[in-house]
């Protein structure tokens, strides 16, 4: 048995400024793939996992990924749709396709651009067998599960259960093809936004649903259940949470359950309302606070759901108000190599973050000594959101801000990076827990890295591409039935 393997992973921000371009796509192709990904704790590596554990062949193909921001381009998404079509076209006999999908990739002319791959590679490869996994911010299309055999979505957020996703959609997948069941699939979209602050899955109001879906993939005849939160950043038609449940030739009775969770969803709507302190409100909690470290969760300025990266707005509310013990990361390469150009122990007056565009917080003017500089690549070894184990921000800049009792530290990064692993602070000498108060620039994925070294986290509600309280009158082709927006 031969089942091939190939992914295209993007969570698109339809509201921030900067396109994906196919440039900024990292890219890993034949046995590389394989090799790449037996070491992470991707959904890819369950699939490798199962391979071994199933007794089939893996045939690698192409796995295409890039940091969440605005669409993908249309040059970027036919490239890599066209090179897997073709490279499974070309390969030998096949028996079923892997395929990584986030979910929530929006690209240009295709507001659903995982459903239109899914609906490509099934006209490319007939009647073959496909499972796809997604991420638990999908906003799943009918479309994609027309097109599919098998969905499997993360049942954790953070995300930390990857790999036995892959795990779980390889043996369906090989089952399928050995005769052995016949995958039914029902999808169900509840009428409710589901706001990402709820989106953490250790804790109510989704706790409870996701451990539904849980106990019932141990019910008779069902062979995979999957609750989506969905993506609230990605302006698409089916915005939104979704229930996916799989019967074994039951397509009746996939469909009772989906719409059993489903109503489920729908009786907390009223629970779905946050009330999030505004950045003045979260720096001010924080000062106060008795417990250190102090995280606060920048969910304006949300790297992972597509935001710059560089927002100021708590940055500049803990220079206002005189904080002392802080840690900022920002996003800011004109800084960073000024950093280096004035050398360690050098002092420097910048121009900091608010570039991107004029969304993300004013440009602040900072000065501080150069307190250390680094090459920004860092390794992790745990589990974390996402399953990356390899990262990188550029060369990296730290430094130090303020006077005696108001002092800071500013990390000044090259690239990109979201807050998923702790070192991407400690690769730079900062030691979390000597600080009073550190920023990461994410809503629930960071929770898996700074839970375990902060005493305390504080959800800050700022603006910016990923901010949480934006209007329904700021988007076009998602559904204005939404209980929320009613």
């Amino acid at each position: 048995m031969r089942i091939a393997v190939a992914g295209i992973i993007h969570e698109s921000n339809s509201f921030y400024s900067q396109p994906t371009e196919l440039s900024d796509f990292s890219v890993h192709e034949g046995p590389e793939l394989i090799d790449y990904y037996r070491q992470t704790f991707h959904e890819i590596a369950g699939y490798i996992a199962g391979a071994e554990q199933f007794d089939f062949e893996l045939y690698p193909t192409l796995a295409a990924g890039a940091t969440p921001a605005g669409p993908v381009t249309a040059e970027a998404f036919e490239h890599f749709v066209g090179r897997i079509i073709e490279q499974l076209k070309a390969a030998p006999k096949l028996d079923g396709i892997l395929l990584a999908l986030h979910g929530a990739m929006v690209a240009e002319g295709f507001p659903q651009a995982d459903g239109e791959v899914a609906r490509r590679v099934r006209e490319a490869m007939g009647d073959l067998p496909i499972a796809i996994t997604h991420d638990y911010h999908a906003n799943v299309p009918q479309e994609l599960v027309d097109a599919a055999d098998i969905l499997i979505i993360y049942k954790t957020n953070p995300h930390i259960d990857q790999p036995e996703r892959g795990l779980q959609g390889a043996e369906i997948l090989a089952r399928q093809i050995r005769g052995e069941i016949k995958p039914k699939m029902a999808l169900v979209k509840p009428e409710v936004l589901f706001n990402i602050y709820f989106h953490n899955t250790s804790v109510a109001p989704m706790q409870p649903l996701m451990q539904a879906a849980i106990d019932l993939e141990s019910a008779e005849g069902i062979l995979g259940c999957s609750v989506a939160g969905g993506d609230q950043y990605a302006d698409v038609p089916y915005m939104g949470p979704s229930i996916v449940v799989i019967a074994d030739g039951d397509q009746a009775l996939a469909q009772r359950e989906a719409e059993r969770l489903g109503e489920a969803m729908w009786a907390i709507r009223e629970e779905l309302k946050p009330v999030v302190p505004n950045p003045a409100e979260g720096v001010r909690l924080a000062m106060q606070s008795e417990e250190a470290p102090v995280c606060l969760l920048d969910f304006g300025d949300n790297i992972g759901g597509g935001s710059s990266g560089d927002s100021t707005f708590v940055l500049e509310q803990l220079l206002k108000q005189g904080a002392d013990g802080w840690v900022v990361s920002i996003w800011d390469a004109e800084s960073a190599q000024a950093c280096f150009a004035a050398g360690i122990g050098g002092q420097i007056a910048l121009k900091v973050g608010g570039k991107t565009d004029d969304v993300h917080g004013p440009v602040l003017d900072v000065s501080g000594r150069v307190r250390t500089l680094h090459d920004g690549s860092y390794e992790e070894h745990e589990r974390r959101h996402g399953g990356g184990r390899y990262f990188s921000q550029g060369p990296t800049a730290v430094i130090e801000v303020g006077a005696e009792g108001h002092k800071g530290l500013l990390l000044v990064n090259s690239e990109r990076a979201y807050p998923n692993s702790i070192h991407q602070i400690t690769c730079a000498g900062i030691q979390p827990e000597q600080q009073k108060i550190i920023v990461a620039k994410g809503a629930v994925a960071p929770r898996a890295a700074y839970e375990p070294v902060c005493a305390r986290l504080i959800e800050v509600a700022s603006g910016g591409a990923t901010a949480i309280d934006r209007s329904s009158d700021e988007y076009q082709l998602a559904r204005k039935t939404l209980y929320e927006w009613r």
